[in-house]
């Protein structure tokens, strides 16, 4: 019985790009093969584990319509004197992998800074499963809650500066509703507090006196007295 030969093409390879030795037109010569193809931000800030600071390199992730060889794939690495490709096993895994953003002890580079080509769409990499939506809004929920958080738009303010875009879709795209009845319950429960804890509370959360004294309707003398009570 003959043994059927393993197939090892593949529609989806991967590889990296080095600055310094990749062609100045490295992009053009890619463009010109007419597939898709996803370029990531320029990691610049990696490190190795002993904290030596990696070369600079992009990552690359090509898309065929039908299978490739390595030797196929080779040749266009080799055009751009990219090292050896690799297969691709998640190609939405190998695309949130260009910024990081399931390995929050590396650096963190910025989603908008993926660049698409000939077409590829890098948002259809980011959906989310609806079993992935609930584990995020679980812990949304705890944020809110363990946080005391009582603003929708200082709630958005925070995912903001964080850079948590599944966060983001959640609370501006699909569960808007849920999240902004649990922030109200919160902040009704805040206002039926005693004044003294409502003040200290948003002093612990940074806002000012001034402010503190406007919300509450009292005096800034007696919010200065208020958060040195203990």
């Amino acid at each position: 019985m003959v043994e059927k030969k393993k197939d090892n093409r593949a529609r989806v390879w991967a590889m990296v790009v080095y600055p310094e030795s990749a062609p100045k037109n490295w992009r053009d010569i890619l463009d010109s093969k007419h597939i898709l193809w996803i370029e990531s931000p320029l990691h610049d800030k990696d490190v190795n584990p002993d904290g030596e600071v990696k070369k600079p390199h992009w990552h690359v992730m090509l898309t065929f319509e039908g299978k490739k060889s390595f030797e196929q794939v080779k040749e266009i690495a080799d055009s751009i004197n990219s090292p050896i490709p690799q297969k691709v096993a998640s190609p939405v895994g190998q695309v949130r992998y260009m910024i990081h953003m399931d390995n929050p002890e590396k650096y963190q580079y910025k989603r908008e800074d993926i660049i698409p080509h000939g077409g590829a769409d890098v948002d259809a990499y980011f959906e989310i499963s609806a079993t992935a939506k609930n584990r995020i809004l679980w812990a949304m929920m705890e944020y809110i809650n363990k946080n005391h958080v009582t603003s929708y738009a200082q709630f958005i303010g925070y995912i903001q500066s964080t850079q948590n875009h599944d966060w983001f879709d959640i609370a501006v795209n699909r569960n808007t509703l849920a999240l902004k009845t649990l922030i109200d319950s919160n902040f009704q429960d805040f206002k039926r507090q005693d004044p003294l804890i409502q003040a200290q509370q948003m002093h612990e959360k940074g806002y000012s006196i001034r402010q503190i004294a406007s919300i509450l309707g009292i005096s800034k003398t007696t919010v200065q007295k208020y958060i040195h009570q203990k």
